[in-house]
């Protein structure tokens, strides 16, 4: 009997090299590689693959490559793609670090390198060609998200008849940045900054369908909001979304056709800028060419119209293919392209998929602070922006608190509007 109780206990280090560098291939979260890599010597060796990490690096900025203005001169896949995270891990400094009331209750910012990473990630999947809004200055749809946990509780923002006192009315105020980003205030300086903020509603689970409404009155911050309303009318995202389709496609087929050892991360974020910016400058010249007779169609109709009809074969892009000496063709890629634009109807679909991918992730760290055990959560704005349901059409900040019994999720969105 004693035999039959004896102690099975076993470490993860029991196990062959080869089991442990499966497991590390099955890992989908570079934050969760990395920590099994720190355990030791043995993990860190084996963690440290190249194939496990060029693997993540095509996982986590599909779609992004294109986007990013600055990549990593590292050549190991590992340290590139640490030297990456690194870069995007890059804490808040705009915005408060610390809510303290007068009653005790405290609010700590407690974003982890996770949450960091996905939120400038989202920023630049956000970011939109200054081109768009040569007049607007300073327009960042996410200028800033933040996680805080609260402590030491003293106020109920779920209770009915709940009002604000004025010390909570000058900290959260100043928490959205209310006065400061508010235009009308250079001419009405006395302002009360109780106008600011109003409790828009409290929800339980699914919160986010009841608080972050599909609707240019909704919250600004895009982890539900689609940001192509009417686009079944009109390519919002116009040629930067068609440069987002084809890096993806372009992605897919080299991370189907190389391998780590022959084409370094480095070389990867290059070729598709490189390859990505010259394909644009094709098919634009292309377009202005054949104006007249692709003028009613559509940038994803016109595209298809050109590689379909055999109007240009994209000469330079080839040349870029077979200076690096890959295995298949520009052509290729652009029939790819056809199959994914066919695939999803149209160009601003492809992009907020690449956005989806984020907001999921995002959505899951926020739910770690706001939900360990599902209470309410209450939606207060913290500006009276008109872009979040205020009145004020002359501010510049749209901001809103998501407030549970444990934790709070602050967004801001700077407009950038013009000077008043």
């Amino acid at each position: 009997m004693a035999a039959e109780h004896s102690n099975s206990n076993y470490s993860l280090l029991d196990l062959p090299d080869l089991v442990l560098y499966n497991i590390c291939a099955e890992l989908t979260c570079p934050f969760d590689l990395l920590s099994l890599g720190n355990t030791c010597s043995r993990l860190r060796r084996i963690s440290s693959t190249p194939s496990s990490w060029w693997k993540l690096a095509f996982r986590w900025l599909r779609g992004l490559w294109v986007l990013m203005e600055e990549g990593s001169i590292e050549v190991n896949a590992r340290d590139w793609m640490l030297d990456i995270m690194r870069q995007y891990c890059a804490k808040a400094t705009r915005t408060k670090p610390e809510v303290v009331f007068n009653g005790g209750e405290t609010w700590r910012r407690v974003d982890s390198p996770k949450f960091r990473f996905l939120f400038n990630l989202m920023r630049v999947a956000y970011t939109k060609d200054r081109e768009d809004n040569p007049a607007v200055l300073y327009e960042q749809w996410l200028y800033d998200m933040g996680l805080y946990q609260r402590t030491s509780l003293c106020v109920e923002y779920t209770r009915h008849d709940f009002d604000f006192s004025q010390d909570e009315v000058v900290q959260l105020s100043t928490l959205g940045q209310a006065s400061e980003r508010d235009l009308c205030r250079r001419k009405q300086p006395f302002k009360d900054p109780k106008w600011y903020l109003k409790r828009i509603g409290v929800s339980g689970q699914p919160w986010m369908e009841e608080l972050f409404p599909v609707s240019l009155n909704g919250s600004i911050c895009p982890l539900l909001m689609c940001p192509f309303l009417n686009s079944c009318h009109r390519e919002v995202s116009g040629p930067q979304g068609l440069a987002i389709c084809f890096s993806r496609v372009f992605e897919q087929r080299l991370m189907h056709t190389c391998k780590s050892s022959s084409l370094p991360l480095y070389n990867v974020w290059e070729l598709i800028k490189v390859a990505t910016s010259v394909f644009m400058s094709e098919i634009l010249f292309v377009l202005r060419s054949f104006e007249s007779r692709l003028a009613d169609l559509s940038l994803k109709g016109a595209f298809c119209a050109i590689v379909m009809e055999n109007i240009h074969n994209f000469p330079q892009v080839q040349m870029i293919f077979e200076k690096m000496e890959l295995s298949f063709t520009a052509m290729d890629v652009c029939r790819d392209l056809i199959l994914l634009l066919n695939e999803y109807k149209e160009i601003d679909f492809v992009v907020d998929d690449v956005r989806l991918v984020l907001r999921r992730a995002i959505n899951e760290e926020i739910n770690k602070v706001l939900f360990p055990s599902c209470s309410l959560v209450t939606r207060i704005n913290l500006t009276d922006s008109d872009l979040i349901g205020g009145d004020n059409s002359k501010h510049e900040m749209s901001s809103a608190a998501f407030v549970s019994d444990h934790g709070v999720l602050v967004t801001w969105h700077l407009t950038g509007r013009m000077r008043y």
